[in-house]
């Protein structure tokens, strides 16, 4: 039996009457990549700080490597959605501090802090102060103190927020690497796409309840094969997804006739027929 990394039964969440978690369910192995998934106010944030220990839930049973939240910290490694270094310390004494509260030794965490300072790009920062970095370069600082102490755990809250295009791909690959390494990685973000080409898993969340959980594979196979084009107007039946394109739902047995239909559609500059995406899901509760 495969070691349970994270373990959420039936969570519920209160704050004062708003009910933020509605019997969340969570379930996490070695090695997954799960994308936790939903728009602002949907429990994301809420869910992360149960899992570090920081809120405890109302109901229901929430377990980290086996242990409660605050026991399992040295083993998790937390990006917060807040940024935040302390400004007047330096870079690599402050990595040193937090590798030694994380059980590290003194030299094993200037070490580490020295390897990881290169691993996302801030080679020879160590001796400069958090607050002459610029806002980029304090959050590649923060994430190399989540990876530092090799965690178990990494929860990554919108790792990709304010990262320009090559730090975004520096920071793919360090998840990838964690993740062939054994890690568990959770990671919420606001960029779908992004989340199907990192994750295997998703927990997909909306106002405090569950819209959809599982593999990625899983999830995205349920519904029905889709046509999504570009043109000036809508064809019947067409749901909009901005910038002049549009998403239209077809059964199997007919995937064909609405292709050819829609391809005859004044004003069509683009076609394509695509699986379902985890945007649907999102579209498709706002439509209900």
């Amino acid at each position: 039996m495969k070691e349970s990394v994270v373990l959420v039964q039936d969570g519920i969440k209160r704050y004062g009457t708003k009910l933020a978690l509605d019997r969340v369910n969570l379930k996490l192995e070695r090695g997954m990549r799960c994308g936790l998934l939903g728009p602002n106010g949907a429990g994301k944030s809420t869910l992360i700080r149960t899992l570090t220990g920081i809120l405890r839930l109302d109901e229901g049973q929430v377990s980290v490597l086996g242990e409660s939240p605050e026991a399992a910290r040295r083993r998790v490694g937390y990006l917060p959605e807040e940024r935040g270094v302390p400004r007047r310390a330096k870079v690599g004494e402050w990595l040193t501090f937090l590798g030694r509260l994380r059980g590290l030794t003194t030299q094993e965490a200037r070490k580490r802090a020295l390897y990881w300072l290169e691993k996302v790009d801030l080679p020879g920062v160590e001796r400069s102060r958090c607050r002459e970095l610029s806002k980029g370069m304090q959050q590649k600082v923060q994430l190399a103190a989540a990876l530092q102490h090799a965690p178990d755990l990494l929860i990554l809250d919108e790792p990709f927020s304010g990262l320009d295009p090559v730090a975004v791909q520096v920071l793919e690959d360090l998840i990838r690497e964690a993740s062939n390494r054994g890690a568990t990685i959770l990671l919420s973000t606001h960029l779908l796409p992004q989340a199907e080409s990192l994750c295997d898993h998703v927990l997909l969340l909306r106002r405090g309840h569950t819209l959809a959980s599982g593999p990625l594979l899983q999830v995205l196979a349920q519904g029905h094969p889709k046509i999504e084009i570009r043109a000036e107007t809508a064809p019947p039946n067409a749901v909009g997804i901005g910038d002049d394109r549009w998403i239209i739902e077809a059964q199997d047995s007919t995937i064909d006739e609405v292709f050819r239909e829609t391809a005859q559609w004044p004003g069509v500059r683009e076609i394509r027929r695509t699986g379902r995406q985890l945007r649907d899901f999102f579209l498709e509760d706002a439509d209900a």
